[in-house]
């Protein structure tokens, strides 16, 4: 069982990231719906027991974040091949307000992943950065009665 409360942390935020990247990435709704199965059965699986454990499912978010990446890289590109045929096929009857609504809808998801990341930086920095602080913290703690000096007094000689 799980007892390191700062493992524990650190899995919980791993998880809610890696569940808004899902949502960030996703262009289509299939896809939304897939890379939500995804991340939740990534985060029902059981959690890490140590430290080691959490850096180890952080790059296995990573990959899989990476991996919608492409997917969704993929997809743009199709679509633009299949928008640029259309228009010439058709130059009368277009779709261009939906699909540019969605794309700026895909725009903003992705400037919303962005500016997360680089308010908060990613989550594995966020997980270093806490550790660091945690292991500062447990240090100071430590060292209390040598960090503080007697008190001197009069009274004694």
């Amino acid at each position: 069982m799980m007892n390191d409360a700062f493992v524990k942390s650190q899995w919980q935020i791993l998880c809610d990231d890696l569940r808004r990247c899902a949502d960030a990435i996703a262009v289509s709704e299939a896809d939304a719906k897939e890379f939500a199965r995804q991340s939740e059965t990534f985060a029902n699986q059981e959690p890490p027991e140590r430290y080691p454990d959490l850096l180890k499912r952080t790059a296995e978010a990573a990959e899989l974040a990476v991996q919608w990446q492409q997917r969704r890289d993929d997809q743009l590109a199709a679509g633009n091949d299949s928008a640029q045929n259309k228009q010439a096929r058709d130059q009368v009857s277009r779709s261009e307000p939906a699909r540019d609504a969605t794309a700026r809808d895909a725009t903003a998801r992705d400037a919303t992943a962005r500016d997360e990341v680089s308010r908060f930086g990613t989550a594995d920095e966020r997980a270093t950065h806490e550790h660091e602080e945690a292991m500062i913290d447990e240090a100071s703690d430590e060292s209390f009665p040598a960090s503080d000096p007697p008190s001197f007094s009069h009274a004694h000689a």
